[in-house]
């Protein structure tokens, strides 16, 4: 590797010059002091750096003990030791931990956007010359049998050449029999075996597969938390099954919504023009009915400075007469109101469950809180002639489960019971010819339309009996992408949505750099793709 001076580096940073940081820097062994915490977790430093917070990095051990030396005994700093760590590992701690990274003495600072190149990005030159930039996005695993697919053996890549981003698609350790074994994942169908890696290939796979440290700052959950995640029931379900999603609940109340003072409800006065259809199919508008939209909001102080910044969760609209038949009272009076208790549990419920059942998919993310938060509070099931209401204090619900449907195990999100059947959105597509249908399903003729019954994973719901509902063992104790990263995302998910929806500035009149510098500070790791795009390209 090319030893290059600070002052190569300072240009190559000014230029913004990729390919030379990627190719004579990214793997340039840096040292930095590290503190192991009262848990025993072993951590960056970092210390004020004018306005950010930044691990201070140097190629001269002498240099960094020197600062292990200034830094001993401030605050819990009691004893730092030095760790020598390739610059593109550290890149990556830096953006989990929210800091940028300062070579003091040189005056250099690798802020996020670099930290973003360096620490997610490997460089491949053909041999025609032709440059291409890989984005890549280990997926940390837990669960029974994680421990046998070694730490980062789970990458998504993407790629991009000039400027245009690519698709992506993950790789994976072909070493373990994902086709046959029901505790690892289902695999997209595009996901490439290691093996299968050319040689330049193989060693970017490797290289992140095989990192010096263990692994990102993890989210460190705080005990005694998710005890409202139960299942129903006569204790025959183990009670194993509620480890991860309770473990997702805890996190949610960390992450998401800390101070459960900040969640409220926002009454907005509104109509509905309720869609009919005629006997020959025809569309009809009736006239506009009376309705209430509630607004869930998580208001927090903003990382633009001194505003409060309200985060826009879910929003469901109801009518005068769905308001009257609800089992309980929701305030109608317009504008801001405190979440009431019971409907702050049943929210952080159906997200931890909704989360939880997301950490099985590998081709995805979470990052669409609407329609994983659909029907939280009413439904009208495609095969049931009533609306039906979650009950906020009936802690059971919702949960995780399977629909045995024909050859099919469906995964659905089971809401509440009515009628003797529970009622479920599921949560994948799935199109079943009717004579699969099971034929205990009420008002089956309703649920079947053209020769067939259509599911969908983001609309909809329908009403089960309980003799067709199951729990498969593999879909709770099995391997699933960690709680902390799938909390990471849906925390992105929250403020990027929240980003997106700021009126407090015109567009056309919003300045783009200061605008994604403001991103940047929201999504922290997250949206590393997204960040791309708007930076890198």
């Amino acid at each position: 590797m090319e030893a290059s001076r600070p002052s190569k580096l300072k240009r190559a940073l000014e230029k913004g010059n990729k390919k030379g940081l990627l190719k004579n820097w990214s793997e340039q062994m840096f040292f930095t002091l590290f503190v192991f915490d009262q848990k025993g977790v072993e951590r960056p430093v970092s210390v004020p750096y004018g306005a950010e917070l930044a691990m201070l990095v140097t190629l001269k051990k002498e240099e960094a003990e020197g600062l292990s030396a200034s830094v001993e005994g401030v605050g819990e700093l009691a004893r730092p030791h030095i760790k020598s760590v390739p610059l593109w590992e550290l890149a990556r701690l830096a953006c989990s931990d929210g800091c940028v990274l300062a070579w003091a003495k040189e005056g250099i600072v690798f802020e996020r956007v670099v930290l973003l190149l360096l620490g997610y990005t490997a460089l491949i030159t053909s041999q025609d010359g032709s440059d291409s930039y890989y984005s890549i996005n280990p997926i940390p695993l837990e669960g029974e049998g994680a421990k046998s697919l070694a730490p980062g053996r789970l990458q998504r890549w993407s790629v991009n050449s000039g400027s245009e981003e690519g698709d992506s698609w993950l790789v994976y350790d072909d070493s373990q029999n994902w086709s046959t074994n029901p505790y690892l994942p289902e695999l997209p169908d595009n996901a490439v075996p290691a093996s299968s890696l050319s040689s330049d290939e193989r060693l970017i796979y490797d290289r992140w597969a095989s990192p010096c440290l263990e692994g990102e700052i993890a989210l460190q959950e705080q005990a005694a938390a998710g005890d409202e995640i139960a299942l129903p029931g006569d204790g025959a379900i183990d009670q194993d099954y509620l480890t991860g999603p309770k473990r997702i609940y805890s996190l949610i109340e960390q992450y998401l919504f800390p101070n459960r003072k900040n969640l409220k409800l926002e009454v907005q006065p509104t109509t509905i023009t309720p869609i009919v259809f005629d006997e020959q199919g025809k569309e009809r508008q009736e006239e506009p009915i009376d309705a209430v939209k509630f607004v869930f909001q998580y208001i927090e102080q903003s990382s633009y400075g001194a505003a409060i910044a309200p985060q826009r969760i879910h929003e469901e609209t109801l009518t005068l007469d769905d308001l009257e038949r609800m089992p309980y009272k929701l305030p109608t009076a317009p504008g801001l109101h405190p979440l009431p208790a019971a409907l702050q549990r049943l929210l952080k419920r159906h997200l931890g469950w909704g989360i939880f059942a997301l950490s099985r998919r590998l081709e995805g993310g979470f990052y669409f809180f609407e329609g994983r938060l659909r029907h939280l509070l009413t439904a009208l099931p495609d095969n049931s002639e009533r609306r039906f209401f979650s009950d906020p204090d009936d802690e059971r619900f919702p949960f995780l489960a399977g629909f045995r449907c024909g050859e099919e195990m469906l995964p659905v999100m089971v809401l509440g019971m009515q009628g003797g059947h529970y009622v479920c959105n599921p949560l994948q597509d799935l199109e079943v010819p009717e004579e699969r249908v099971p034929a205990e399903m009420p008002l089956r003729d309703d649920l079947v339309v053209g020769g067939s019954m259509a599911l969908w994973d983001l609309g909809g719901s329908i009403r089960i009996p309980p003799a067709l509902i199951d729990f498969p063992e593999a879909w709770y104790k099995g391997m699933r992408v960690s709680a902390e990263h799938m909390v990471i995302q849906a925390r992105n998910s929250l403020a990027l949505y929240s980003y997106a929806l700021r009126s407090d500035k015109e567009p056309e009149k919003a300045d783009s750099e200061s605008d994604v510098k403001e991103l940047l500070k929201w999504l922290g790791i997250g949206g590393i793709i997204f960040v791309f795009i708007l930076m890198l390209l």
